[in-house]
């Protein structure tokens, strides 16, 4: 700027090379025509003639071109050298004014390096504080769980108690039955030994039976009625408590292992009456007639007894495994095949084979080596018919309760010169 101010003071001092100097010589030429031009026409010799003397023109030219030229020259050039000052003037200007906007742009530059240095701390802070912050909500998390694990420890614990209470109370009330009749439960179950069965119908065998059951809870309805409400209580309190499925399902089997089999005999008649509708969601849900034996049922009634009784036993419980998990590959919607399997196993030392197809249509066979059947003493072919048949009522209609019409099973078999097989068909898989 300084520089500026210096430049405007050598232009003041320079006086005569100015842009006021050329404009005032040019000026004064235009002047000195202008006064030529009249003085020549007021005192020239002019004759008044249609045409112009020519050496009087050409005089008159000499004095324009000669001095008034000299004069515009010498105005141009002063003009031309006021114009190169004025231009280097603005080239300094211009050059100063870079040098400031290069001084700006290196101190806007320091400015962004301090500015990245701030953020570059701003931004270790910032990670410094999401790190405390993630610390803290971690810890948070840990000390959440960790009163969630106590609150649930608490629960159970006081679940445990008001459980095992109720359980306590329960046994001992069922001892308490106990006093008068050592085994009150399987007294009960004599007296349903007198009932009358159909060999032909399994679903009247179980309507007479439960007939008969109705008749002996009301003769012992202040006895009953004590002990499956404080059952139905207990079981009602694990279903609903907080506590995890999975652990409900083991609360069922301690309640399940305080039953004897004469106990299950009784809950799975008292079950199929109206006595227990309340009660069969849980019973189906949590099996809690799992470890009824099969055979103790009196609708299945077969003439056998010890060891016999115990493998007809299991080969029945066999044949349920089987069938269940059949119809479970067949439900299963990530699987779009049908069911085809089959299974070799042992009934009294007899060769088994077990088949199951699912279609639309449900087949079970079951096949035997005609002269080792024929040779058995414990089976006859309509005692295998009617039991198989009945356990396939049970599986499939009486263990959830439902009743049907015994036309859905078509049970017949079929022999030839080496096997027979016994066949029982569900033509609409529907009526299941």
């Amino acid at each position: 700027m300084s520089d500026l101010i210096n430049n405007d003071s050598n232009t003041e001092k320079e006086g005569f090379f100015s842009e006021k100097t050329g404009k005032r010589i040019s000026i004064f030429g235009l002047i000195v025509i202008a006064i030529t031009i009249f003085l020549y026409l007021i005192f020239g010799s002019w004759y008044f003639e249609w045409y112009f003397d020519e050496a009087i023109m050409g005089q008159f030219g000499d004095f324009i071109g000669g001095f008034i030229g000299s004069l515009f020259s010498l105005a141009g050039v002063i003009l031309f050298y006021v114009a190169l000052k004025e231009q280097r003037r603005d080239i300094n200007i211009n050059q100063m004014n870079l040098g400031l906007q290069t001084d700006a742009l290196n101190q806007q530059v320091l400015e962004f390096k301090d500015q990245k240095e701030e953020l570059v701390e701003t931004r270790k802070v910032y990670e410094e504080q999401t790190k405390l912050i993630m610390e803290q909500t971690n810890l948070y998390r840990l000390q959440n769980r960790e009163l969630k694990e106590q609150s649930g420890i608490a629960k159970v614990q006081q679940f445990d108690t008001s459980f095992f209470s109720y359980l306590s109370v329960f046994n001992n009330y069922k001892n308490s039955l106990n006093i008068e009749t050592k085994n009150f439960f399987g007294t009960l179950t004599d007296k349903l030994k007198d009932v009358i069965l159909d060999d032909r119908s399994v679903g009247k065998s179980i309507e007479n039976i439960c007939e008969k059951y109705l008749e002996i809870y009301n003769e012992n309805r202040d006895k009953l009625s004590p002990y499956f409400k404080t059952l139905y209580r207990l079981m009602v309190l694990v279903e609903s408590s907080n506590i995890d499925d999975y652990k409900k399902v083991e609360y069922f089997k301690l309640i399940r292992s305080q039953l004897s089999d004469d106990e299950l005999l009784i809950l799975n008649y008292n079950y199929q009456t109206n006595l227990g509708v309340k009660v069969r969601s849980y019973v189906i849900k949590y099996e809690l007639l799992k470890h009824l034996n099969i055979l103790d049922k009196f609708e299945f009634e077969c003439g056998l007894s010890g060891i016999k009784k115990y493998k007809l036993e299991q080969f029945l419980k066999f044949n349920e495994s089987f069938i269940v998990d059949g119809l479970k590959d067949f439900g299963n919607i990530e699987t779009t095949t049908d069911v085809n399997k089959s299974s070799l196993v042992k009934l009294f030392n007899l060769d088994v084979e077990l088949k199951l197809i699912i279609t639309d249509n449900f087949l079970f066979s079951v096949t035997f080596k005609l002269d080792d059947f024929n040779s058995n003493t414990e089976l006859t072919r309509e005692l295998l018919k009617k039991i198989i048949s009945r356990h396939l009522y049970t599986i499939l209609f009486f263990s959830k309760y439902q009743s049907p019409t015994e036309t859905e099973l078509n049970a017949s078999f079929k022999e030839d010169d080496e096997t027979i097989e016994f066949l029982f068909a569900i033509e609409k898989l529907e009526n299941l």
